[in-house]
């Protein structure tokens, strides 16, 4: 799981200080990318609520999108054969 964030609040793409500040602040501990451009977020988001999730599962399968997943549902998510 990861969590993209696409503008800063001077609502420029996010630098690196800025995505650790949004994982600061939400207590987060999955990775936090800038999303240039909305290029990601555009591919699942529906209602433009922020923040979207995306969980993927095994083979890219999209398990949930533009949801607030937690990380509970990650080991769900995950092949039975995952160590």
């Amino acid at each position: 799981m990861i969590n993209a964030l696409a503008q800063n609040n001077a609502g420029s793409t996010p630098t690196e200080e800025d995505l650790a500040g949004w994982a600061d602040q939400y207590n987060l501990t999955i990775p936090v990318l800038a999303d240039e451009n909305w290029e990601l977020e555009s591919r699942f988001a529906q209602d433009n609520g922020i923040p979207s999730w995306t969980l993927l599962g095994p083979g890219a399968e999209v398990l949930a999108h533009d949801d607030w997943a937690s990380e509970g549902m990650i080991p769900d998510a995950l092949p039975a054969s995952y160590p």
